[in-house]
């Protein structure tokens, strides 16, 4: 009986390492079929430069805004008023009084695009040419040509459009590209809206019922801080990104001592 029993044991032993044995033959064919039916995925030796430009753009996209927002949208403001320490640009000025500033910016968010556009293209151009270097000192050639940039606006975005051809080659295989789009979020479009609106009533008016318009549109905060000689400095903020514009006014000035 004993023998029996311990017959039995061995036989189901034999039976568990049998299967074993299969499931580790079936293992080993199916990494190797699998092998051999997909195609062996190559290194990727071409590195996408989206990437690299578009952080390029970005970083220097809001270094320029960065500057410009407290000088009244200006990268190096020609006609301006000292506030803070900060030349800001007149957006709407009269040298006289008693009369209504002249709107100097009628076209401000023209103006705003080409000074970022300015401040960025010589810059990106270099992170262009560093990201040349960059590949070839990695054995891969990178072909440049022109580049074409263009900036706008939409409400609390920038848009960077780069239309450039690019050819990277290494050993046989190569990657071509020719356009970037960036998209970067920032209210400066919005700020510029509100600063057109203030030089506009102020040319017409000599006076902008800003308490009014920020019940209207309570995502801005708007100040006025009213300097000796009449001019006005408005700081107009987006709550949501605190991001502030300043423009100066002048405009229906009283003379002193009246």
């Amino acid at each position: 009986m004993d023998e029996k029993i311990r017959a039995n044991k061995k036989g189901q032993l034999m039976i568990w390492v049998i299967v074993a044995i299969v499931i580790v033959i079936v293992i080993i064919l199916f990494f190797f079929l699998r092998k051999k039916i997909m195609p062996e995925i190559k290194e990727n030796i071409i590195e996408d430069p989206r990437s690299f430009i578009h952080n390029c753009v970005k970083t220097n996209v809001e270094e320029v805004v960065d500057i410009m927002l407290p000088q009244g949208g200006f990268v190096n403001p020609k006609h301006t008023k000292l506030y803070k320490d900060i030349n800001v640009s007149y957006l709407c000025y009269n040298a006289g009084n008693y009369r209504s500033c002249i709107n100097e910016h009628p076209l401000l968010l023209n103006e705003m695009k080409k000074e970022i556009k300015n401040y960025i293209e010589p810059r990106i151009e270099q992170c262009f040419q560093n990201y040349k270097s960059e590949m070839e000192k990695r054995n891969t050639r990178v072909d440049l040509g022109p580049m074409n940039l263009d900036v706008d606006f939409a409400p609390n975005k920038i848009y960077v459009n780069i239309d450039r051809e690019i050819e990277i080659n290494k050993n046989d295989e190569s990657f071509n590209l020719n356009e970037f789009k960036i998209e970067i979020l920032n209210p400066i479009y919005n700020l510029g809206r509100v600063a057109m609106e203030i030089a506009s009533q102020e040319a017409e008016y000599c006076y902008f019922e800003y308490v009014g318009y920020m019940i209207l549109y309570p995502k801005f905060r708007i100040s006025v801080f009213s300097m000796s000689d009449s001019t006005k400095i408005y700081s107009i903020k987006d709550k949501r990104s605190e991001k502030e514009l300043n423009i100066a006014i002048r405009s229906c000035a009283i003379p002193p001592g009246l």
